[in-house]
């Protein structure tokens, strides 16, 4: 009875092994890691961080405006433009002698023409005869 107790033990102590080898082991969770941007990650994160050239600052978004009227209008001069947070003030000075009903279909004009090019901003258009 004890050899057969001591076989029964050997070949527990065999297969136990085997059998715990070949049962899933608990992985662990995914670790995702952030891009090799040089940041640790932070572009990824905040997408409009002022980090790169690309980013448009104030004054390139003035420029933006200011090209915008001169190509779509050429009539029109730039006096000033003025930003403020998310509104931007322009005041424009269309030819000497130009109708006030005119003056008005300029500004609106201007201001749809505006709110596609620079959308981040509520134009405010002022259009006066010079």
């Amino acid at each position: 009875m004890l050899k057969i107790t001591v076989l029964w033990l050997c070949l527990l102590l065999l297969v136990l092994p085997g059998l715990t080898a070949c049962q899933k082991k608990n992985a662990s969770p995914e670790v995702k890691t952030h891009s090799a941007d040089g940041y640790l990650g932070i572009t990824e994160a905040n997408p409009n961080m002022p980090l790169t050239n690309g980013y448009r600052t104030y004054q390139s978004d003035m420029l933006v405006m200011e090209t915008a009227v001169k190509s779509h209008y050429p009539q029109l001069t730039v006096e000033s433009i003025r930003l403020n947070g998310t509104s931007a003030r322009l005041r424009l000075l269309a030819p000497p002698g130009t109708s006030s009903e005119e003056l008005r279909r300029l500004g609106e004009e201007v201001q749809r023409t505006l709110a596609a090019e620079a959308p981040r901003y509520d134009p405010e258009v002022t259009v006066t005869a010079k």
